[in-house]
C-alpha cells in the first residue's frame, strides 16, 4: 500500500513538473526567436561613420557582403579573428563590402580596430548600437553573409565560420 501510494505522489509530482516546464517553454520561446538574425531574416536600417570616415548604411551593402561583429574583451572573437582576416583577404571582394562591428569602448578597441581595418570598413559602437540593433546580434564574435533577394538586404548565411561559444553583447 505504502508503495502505491509513494507511486501515486511521484507520479503527480512530475506531472506537474511538466506543466510547469511547457509553460515556461511558452515564455521564453519568443524571446529565443528575437535574440539573433537567421539566414533569410531582412536588415534592419542603419546609418553610422566607421573609422576612417566613410558614412556606411544598409545601401552600403551589396550581395555577397560580409559583417562581422566583435568585441576587444571577447576570447572567442579573439580566436576566430585570424579566419575572419583570412576569409576576408581571399573573398574576391573589396575591403568596401564587408564591415567589422566592433562592439566596446573606443580606447580598448583600439588593438581590434587596426587588425580589422585593411580588411573592412570598421565601426566602433557600444553594445545595442546601430549595427548590433538592425542585425539583432546576441554574442560575438558573430559573421554573416548578406546579399540582395527580391530588393531586400537580407542574411544569406549565419554560418559563415566555424564559431567557438559566443559571449553576449
Amino acid at each position: 500500500m505504502l508503495v502505491a501510494v509513494l507511486c501515486l505522489l511521484d507520479l503527480l509530482l512530475t506531472v506537474g513538473v511538466i506543466k510547469r516546464l511547457r509553460e515556461h517553454t511558452e515564455i521564453i520561446a519568443p524571446i529565443r526567436q528575437q535574440s539573433g538574425i537567421r539566414t533569410g531574416d531582412e536588415v534592419g536600417e542603419f546609418s553610422v561613420v566607421s573609422v576612417d570616415g566613410e558614412p556606411l548604411g544598409r545601401d552600403f551593402l551589396a550581395d555577397d557582403s560580409v559583417v562581422a561583429f566583435f568585441a576587444p574583451d571577447c576570447q572567442p572573437c579573439k580566436a576566430v579573428l585570424p579566419d575572419f582576416i583570412r576569409l576576408a583577404e581571399t573573398d574576391g571582394n573589396c575591403r568596401d563590402h564587408r564591415i567589422a562591428v566592433v562592439i566596446g569602448d573606443t580606447s580598448a578597441s583600439r588593438e581590434l580596430v587596426e587588425m580589422l581595418r585593411p580588411v573592412a570598413q570598421v565601426v566602433v559602437e557600444e553594445p545595442l548600437g546601430t549595427v548590433s540593433t538592425a542585425f539583432r546580434t546576441s554574442g560575438t564574435p558573430t559573421v554573416l553573409r548578406v546579399g540582395i533577394s527580391r530588393g531586400r538586404t537580407v542574411v544569406t548565411s549565419d554560418r559563415v565560420l566555424a564559431m567557438p561559444t559566443a559571449a553576449a553583447v
